[in-house]
């Protein structure tokens, strides 16, 4: 019988060390630095919100989905905690690429374009320009157009 790794592929998703690898590795990509082995450890332990209290679920889209809390700064770990209290915790400091002075908008060093991203109506806007002024005529643009 010849190895199917499609088949193979399917089984091994569902395992318990997939899962694990998938998502430390989703935490790499959005910056989380740290002792990964230690806070999967107690992203797995923990039930409920460090901030709220509230009892967490595994895979909801919503209010209750377990989220890691970490410093956008400095890429620190700080809590596990709905999406909710993640939602309502912003960090304070803008980026520190951000020299424009505008918020959603930054300066992207590697293709010295500016750049403005933004949700809209569910929906992912990014633009990039290397006219500052461009940039800002687009994003004041955006507002004008999906806020009435």
């Amino acid at each position: 019988m010849p190895f199917d790794r499609k088949e193979y592929m399917k089984e091994y998703r569902k395992t318990p060390q997939y899962k694990k690898t998938k998502r430390i590795s989703n935490w790499k990509k959005y910056g989380l630095i740290g002792d990964y082995e230690a806070i999967y450890k107690r992203y797995v332990n923990t039930t409920n919100c460090d901030l709220c209290n509230i009892l967490l679920c595994e895979g909801l889209k919503g209010g209750n989905r377990k989220c890691m809390d970490h410093d956008h700064q400095n890429g620190q770990f700080r809590n596990i905690v709905c999406n909710t209290c993640n939602q309502n915790k912003s960090d304070t400091k803008k980026p520190k690429n951000n020299k424009s002075g505008y918020k959603n908008i930054s300066f992207d060093k590697r293709d010295k374009v500016w750049v403005y991203r933004k949700q809209f109506k569910g929906k992912d806007l990014y633009i990039s320009n290397k006219d500052k002024i461009k940039i800002l005529c687009i994003k004041f643009a955006a507002i004008l157009l999906y806020k009435y």
